[in-house]
């Protein structure tokens, strides 16, 4: 049985995290073979309410500390990068229900049971009809998909004498559509983060009332510190955050292997070789400070929200530069750990080779591409950054 809304956030999400970590494990090849999480593991996440953390404390979620939530996407990841992405991915389509009119909100997230998937690429077309909308589009890397029951979907929206392509004077809306209006398409046959089920998903002509429609500019209807939080360099920062989880992962699985591989002949043992020590002693640091630094950007982002102020385009930028250097620097140190390990790095029985395929998926994703760190830089320089999302 489902506990209610009000009582699933009963323990740090970090520790609730902890406990979902031998599950993932468990399930790691039923989850692969699948391309979704294994439905044992999905019903242990729905009971720990980690796939609501997005929303406010009345329907299930944490608003709190963000950096409590980093702490448990990094857990998760380490376990199973799958999994991380996913609880993440839901924080994105419960976020955006601060959007929603209250009544709105309640309906949607009512269910404790449920589970979320959006896509915020403008790849479907939402005409304008008495009441709402009419939406129909096809939507790419939707993750989660079969497991979620509601779907958060940007459109551009067409009629009254607006654009009818994407450019200059298009709106956008995102549009909240239940699972039954749903086809999902089979097209996630892939490497990386196959376990996160990011297939195609297609509507064809439903309709949207106009309650469930919303932009960017949309009233927020629940105001507290954690609905005032910007969506963009922190959805970066939970990025970066299951990258050190896959980076931890990796670094750990390495010095698990070195006690326990024994070279035969004259060779050195694995953890006597310099190249070897030399590697675990980098990832260390590499991974403490690359945590630390996220984290701190990332409070202070945090105190400013609970005090109330405007943030600055230089906090703002702390928060994109840390997430977008701790991610490549993650990248970068799973694969010298996948060089450096040699051979045993081949085989999926490591969980070196699985993050090796994982932590370059989940680079990427557009939320940590390079350009980012250059809006950060214009920031720390004067100018005003250009990027949409660098701000909301």
């Amino acid at each position: 049985m489902h506990k209610s809304a009000t009582e699933i956030m009963t323990i740090l999400p970090s520790n609730a995290a902890k406990e979902v970590y031998n599950t993932a494990i468990s399930h790691r090849d039923e989850t692969e073979d699948l391309r979704r999480l294994a439905p044992a593991l999905v019903d242990h996440i729905r009971e720990t309410g980690l796939f609501r953390l997005g929303l406010p404390r009345f329907l299930g979620g944490w608003e709190d500390n963000p950096v409590e939530v980093l702490k448990t996407y990094e857990v998760l990841s380490s376990s199973e990068a799958a999994v991380g992405w996913s609880v993440w991915n839901n924080h994105l389509a419960c976020t955006f229900g601060r959007y929603l009119d209250e009544d709105s909100m309640r309906e949607i997230y009512k269910d404790p049971a449920h589970v979320y998937a959006n896509s915020a690429r403008p790849e479907g077309v939402a005409e304008i009809v008495p009441g709402g909308y009419n939406v129909s589009g096809r939507w790419t890397l939707v993750s989660g998909c079969e497991i979620s029951d509601w779907f958060v979907l940007r459109c551009l929206v067409t009629g009254e004498g607006l654009p009818s392509t994407l450019g200059p004077g298009a709106k956008l809306k995102l549009f909240f559509i239940p699972r039954e209006a749903i086809e999902i398409i089979d097209t996630w046959h892939v490497g990386g983060l196959k376990g996160t089920g990011s297939h195609d998903v297609k509507v064809d002509n439903h309709f949207v009332k106009e309650a469930y429609a919303v932009d960017f500019d949309s009233p927020v209807a629940i105001d507290n510190p954690y609905s005032r939080l910007p969506i963009g360099c922190l959805n970066a920062a939970g990025n970066a955050a299951i990258a050190l989880g896959i980076f931890k992962a990796a670094m750990d699985d390495l010095i698990k292997i070195c006690f326990e591989k024994i070279t035969p002949g004259k060779n050195p043992d694995l953890r006597d070789r310099d190249r070897i020590q030399s590697v675990v002693a980098k990832s260390k640091t590499l991974l403490n400070s690359m945590r630390c630094q996220l984290h701190n950007s990332v409070a202070v982002i945090w105190d400013e929200s609970v005090n109330g102020n405007i943030y600055t385009d230089e906090q703002l930028a702390d928060v994109w530069s840390a997430s977008i250097q701790a991610a490549t620097t993650a990248r970068s140190m799973v694969t010298e750990i996948y060089a450096a390990a040699g051979t045993v790095s081949l085989y999926t029985e490591n969980k070196i080779e699985r993050a090796h395929r994982d932590v370059h998926a989940v680079l990427q994703h557009g939320i940590v591409q390079p350009h980012w760190m250059n809006q950060a830089g214009m920031a720390y320089l004067g100018i005003k950054p250009k990027g949409a999302m660098f701000r909301i």
